[in-house]
């Protein structure tokens, strides 16, 4: 018999042999100088990114009769920061729990550096990134990938609940009622969706992709929990929101519901598409066309650019942080 290694029917580059190649050279990526180019890079493209916004907006925020309020640039920093850190936390719970990693303080760095990736027209990057340096720490890339899938199901499931509980509280003019009404095709996508989280689903499916992972059986509370904290991370989404239009034209507390459901319908539109857009898309074209029930048109343009950039700089900070930690 032919050995394999010289076995002419073999292709030269076999899966394993490119799994392997792609291994090595992702590390080496991110190591050395090399990964503090690939740092600066991602933090350019992030500013490349912002600039574009801006000057595709310029005619827009050059005309808008500015009349800031700079309280609530204190209350946008309070609250970006605190859904940030509630992101991190319930990541760090899913890797804990499924993956049989407890360190927060990496997770948190590992979190925060990737999200540069983001920038880039595709999540390939993004779940790369997370994968090859959790590798480091001994979570292979295929748990990191699958974790990473599942964060996006429940990022999708709990926007559709945060909508769905806001919805009462709207009141939708009767020239926006077609267009808000398309957002309902969303919502057949949800029973699939919760099928996702559902724990004996979701063990059964670990188990079977994840069989060298010992895994304690599942419960409604784990799933719940989760469940539970990525809601939380809407509304607190939606807090730098109505701080930011806050910022610009007062809007009453008491419309902070719908500012809820604004942000998660808006959110989950853009998830549904299942690509992260780099410039003004999908999210900011829903944003836009959502805010007008509370603010008027161009305010709302204003807005959505706004917490696009605010996103922005949000990610590119906690990205220099994570350096530190």
């Amino acid at each position: 018999m032919i050995p394999p290694e010289t076995n002419p029917h073999r292709p030269f580059f076999s899966r394993q042999h490119l799994a392997g190649l792609f291994g090595r050279v992702s590390r080496q990526m991110l190591s050395g100088w090399q990964g503090r180019l690939l740092s600066g890079f991602f933090l350019l493209l992030t500013l490349i990114v912002i600039a574009r916004i801006l000057s595709n907006n310029w005619d827009t925020i050059q005309t808008f009769h500015w009349q800031i309020r700079p309280i609530w640039l204190l209350y946008i920093t309070i609250f970006f920061i605190i859904d940030l850190l509630v992101a991190t936390w319930v990541w760090h719970l899913l890797v804990t729990r499924l993956a049989n990693y407890n360190n927060f303080r990496r997770s948190a760095k590992i979190c925060w550096w990737s999200n540069l990736a983001r920038r880039i027209p595709t999540p390939i990057w993004y779940i790369a990134g997370r994968a090859v340096m959790y590798e480091k720490e001994g979570v292979s890339k295929i748990t990191t990938s699958l974790l990473s899938t599942l964060e996006l199901v429940f990022f999708f499931l709990s926007g559709l609940v945060a909508t769905l509980l806001t919805l009462p509280f709207w009141a939708i003019p009767a020239q926006l009622t077609g267009d808000i009404n398309q957002a309902w095709l969303l919502l057949i996508l949800l029973p699939f969706s919760a099928l996702f989280v559902h724990p004996r689903l979701l063990e059964a499916i670990w188990r079977r992709l994840r069989p060298d992972i010992p895994l304690q059986s599942l419960r409604w509370r784990d799933t719940i929990t989760w469940l539970g904290y990525y809601i939380l991370t809407w509304v607190l989404g939606a807090f730098v929101l109505f701080s930011i239009m806050n910022l610009l034209y007062p809007v009453p507390w008491r419309d902070i519901i719908v500012v809820v459901g604004v942000w998660s319908l808006a959110g989950s539109i853009s998830l549904a598409g299942a690509l992260t857009v780099s410039v003004i898309g999908v999210r900011e074209i829903s944003l836009t066309l959502l805010l007008t029930l509370l603010v008027p048109a161009p305010i709302a343009l204003i807005v959505a650019v706004l917490i696009r950039v605010v996103w922005l700089l949000g990610e590119m900070l906690s990205a220099l942080i994570s350096f530190k930690l």
